[in-house]
């Protein structure tokens, strides 16, 4: 449990310290360093229950694309502002070492064997990407509808 704890904590820094590179600036990095964190716990919740790297990537890959999709509806600033920091604890940074390591090693197994994991797990997250995009992208629409059938009526 302490372990999770300080992987939330260190996902927080590691957001607002890629936040700090995107220019975020005041009360936005606290809000980009909550997304890593929320990122993250979420991330360990799905772990526990789902046993494929790639399905549980890309459901944190979708809580994170809304988080950032509300927080910068609130903000009333674009949604990458907070989504790119709150990915970056999903990023398989292992796998790809090791995906590496057995490249220039010459060890094919080790390659083959990371390499795809690394993979699987960044296509759950661009699934995951796309899914809540979609769904962010539908809302607004209706949402949208529903405004301007409203001004007719007035």
């Amino acid at each position: 449990m302490v372990e999770n704890m300080e992987l939330i904590i260190l996902s927080f820094l590691a957001s607002i310290g890629f936040a700090i590179v995107f220019q975020v600036r005041g009360r936005d990095l606290l809000l980009a360093g909550l997304g890593g964190a929320i990122t993250r716990f979420v991330y360990i919740i799905f772990m526990a229950f789902i046993p494929y790297r790639i399905v549980y990537a890309g459901l944190a890959a979708i809580v994170a694309a809304f988080y950032a999709e509300i927080v910068a509806t609130k903000k009333k600033t674009p949604a990458t502002v907070f989504l790119y920091p709150s990915i970056i604890p999903l990023i398989p940074a292992d796998l790809i070492y090791y995906t590496m390591g057995g490249l220039v090693l010459s060890d094919t197994d080790t390659f083959y064997n990371n390499g795809i994991d690394c993979l699987l797990a960044l296509v759950g997250i661009s699934v995951g990407f796309v899914v809540a995009s979609t769904i962010s992208y539908y809302i607004r629409k209706v949402a949208a509808m529903k405004n301007v059938k409203a001004d007719e009526k007035a």
